[in-house]
């Protein structure tokens, strides 16, 4: 199976080495200087290629996105920052009739965070004492804040607790009751902490999910791709976590 990075910087770096360390084949590989506004990503340049892989820039991908659904590719979406174009881009995907992957966080184990929170957002529902919380921390060289996957947290708490209306991801003086803080903190080389909290006036439960290398998103990364070689249609990376839990083949 050949893959192409779109992007090469840390996360492109980390793709590629575990996509050779599992046998892929990789390249071509597309950066700044070859891919300009998503020109080098041609039917001729992918033409071997069997699914893209895209860790670019948030200003980037929704181009990428574009060109590689023009050359009919399967893709896999590991840039965050852009959702708020998502309907520029659901449309040009269907149109192409190709495999489509894409997510805020490619760690499996956030994936199993995702549930946890919501198991426990439906325990606390009528336990009104018990305030939830969001936190992350990544590098300061992440470009979107909060992550994807804090705000994904919190819409999960949303769903869940019929007391609380929206998020509060910058301070504005008092939180209102109804509202969940999402803090970000963005210091040093860290690959991701995801906190989520619940707290009362006399104890407090938290839960986290911690990134020890970015290989994890990577191994991520490479899954989704041989999830999506051979289908057809657009997967949340929530979805391929599911196929894998109910025993489909990583």
């Amino acid at each position: 199976m050949r893959i192409a990075l779109i992007g090469y910087g840390q996360m492109g770096r980390e793709v590629e080495r575990a996509a050779l360390e599992a046998g892929f084949q990789v390249g071509p590989i597309f950066t700044s200087r070859t891919n300009p506004e998503g020109r080098g990503l041609t039917a001729e340049a992918l033409r071997e290629v069997d699914v893209c892989v895209d860790f670019s820039t948030p200003q980037a991908v929704v181009t990428n996105i574009q060109r590689v659904a023009e050359a009919r590719k399967p893709m896999v979406v590991g840039t965050t920052g852009w959702y708020d174009r998502w309907d520029d881009v659901r449309p040009v995907v269907e149109r192409a009739e190709i495999g489509f992957v894409y997510g805020p966080n490619f760690c499996l184990g956030i994936h199993v965070l995702f549930r946890l929170v919501a198991y426990g957002a439906r325990l606390f529902r009528h336990l009104s004492d018990f305030d939830p919380y969001v936190v992350e921390w990544h590098h300061r060289r992440k470009a979107d804040h909060p992550s994807g996957t804090a705000l994904r947290l919190g819409q999960i708490l949303l769903e869940h607790l019929e007391q609380k209306t929206h998020l509060v991801t910058r301070l504005e003086g008092r939180i209102p009751p109804e509202g969940i803080s999402v803090a970000s903190v963005r210091a040093g080389a860290h690959p991701g902490t995801h906190l989520v909290g619940f707290d009362a006036p006399f104890e407090t439960l938290e839960i986290t999910h911690t990134v020890r290398h970015r290989r994890a998103f990577a191994l991520g990364a490479l899954a989704a791709a041989r999830f999506v070689k051979d289908r057809r249609g657009i997967f949340s990376f929530e979805e391929v976590v599911e196929h894998f839990l109910q025993g489909g083949g990583i």
